[in-house]
């Protein structure tokens, strides 16, 4: 009988700590349901909680763009842009996603929260 080469345990033993380290990275870094949305606009940025059920419409340059925030979740369900493509986009709930609307200048943005981070909804 063949003996394995001892090294090939450890070799195997560190490649699934590694690969271990960069899922819990990429959960942490990419967390759903938490945090806030940014909302950026030509004019001014708004921050609201994901934990709060609400619609708020902003205004852009070429008139209002309602947003709606429910179930941790956030979309753009109506817009003044001529094409209404952001209105077909699927919600966003992750750090990192967002959603923009170009003509109209409106952008949201999930962003993680942190432990002291606490959001009023209140404009920047």
């Amino acid at each position: 009988m063949a003996k394995r080469h001892p090294t090939l345990f450890f070799d195997l033993l560190i490649f699934l700590l590694l690969a271990l380290a960069v899922v819990l990275i990429g959960m942490k870094t990419y967390s759903g349901g938490s945090g806030y949305v940014e909302v950026r606009t030509h004019q001014a940025v708004y921050r609201y909680a994901l934990s709060n059920d609400l619609e708020v419409t902003v205004d852009g340059p070429l008139g209002p763009t309602a947003i709606r925030i429910a179930g941790g979740k956030a979309s753009i369900i109506d817009s003044s842009c001529p094409t209404k493509s952001c209105t077909l986009q699927r919600p966003i709930a992750s750090s990192g996603q967002w959603i923009a609307c170009l003509p109209n200048q409106v952008l949201l943005t999930i962003v993680g929260a942190t432990a002291d981070t606490e959001v009023d909804d209140v404009a920047i």
